[in-house]
């Protein structure tokens, strides 16, 4: 959930649409409860207007799982760990955006199960020839495994050698052929529940335009 994620302060300038992959990835994973989803929409919708409005210090992008268990994923990525003491700095300038988002996470903690958390290295020598990218995306389709080895697609590994392997898409047809993939899962790109950068809103801005935006000025 972004509220745990922007607490500590595990962010970056943006989810680089080119160039060489950032060092770390922050993941976040909630794991929806039967019959929930209606609530749980309602209140992730309200977090990412209090992220908008309450002037959120970085881009992130939402993802919510098209097939396997019902899950909602948050992705940070940044280039060093210099990049934490700097949205740290923030947030602890910004009381009201970590109060909110406190509530938020507390508001959805019986609809969800144990959070799945943590950082994951980028990987150069098990990745693909294409640098992760969210422009353009509008699908990824992710594996995770521990079998660490080559593989085709932008590979981030967690400290329990947990493989994570994002392949970044612009259509359903696509995510579903590559979800056939053993491990592998199709999840689309919330743009509701997202801070977008710039370079993706400038790519594809009909996609992006669900996103929230400022409802007041600074």
């Amino acid at each position: 959930m972004r509220a745990i994620i922007l607490a500590l302060g595990l962010l970056a300038p943006s989810l680089r649409a080119q160039g060489p992959a950032p060092r770390f990835m922050y993941i976040y994973r909630d794991s929806l409860k039967r019959g929930v989803d209606s609530a749980y929409r309602i209140i992730e919708n309200d977090g990412a207007r209090i992220c908008a409005d309450l002037r959120c210090p970085n881009p992130y992008v939402a993802l919510e799982s098209l097939s396997g268990p019902h899950e909602a994923w948050w992705l940070n990525v940044f280039a060093t760990e210099a990049d934490t003491s700097r949205v740290v700095k923030a947030y602890a300038n910004n009381r009201a955006l970590s109060m909110a988002l406190d509530s938020v996470a507390q508001r959805k903690a019986p609809l969800i199960g144990t959070p799945i958390q943590g950082y994951a290295v980028y990987r150069r020598d098990l990745s693909g020839r294409l640098s992760w990218s969210v422009v353009r995306a509008r699908f990824i389709v992710v594996t995770v495994t521990h079998d660490l080895r080559p593989v085709n697609g932008s590979a981030w590994v967690m400290a329990d050698s947990t493989l994570y392997v994002f392949q970044p898409v612009p259509t359903r047809r696509e995510a579903d052929s590559l979800a056939r993939q053993p491990n592998a899962r199709a999840f689309a790109v919330r743009p509701n529940w997202s801070m977008p950068a710039p370079e993706w809103v400038a790519a594809d801005p009909e996609f992006w335009r669900s996103a929230p935006v400022p409802r007041t000025r600074r």
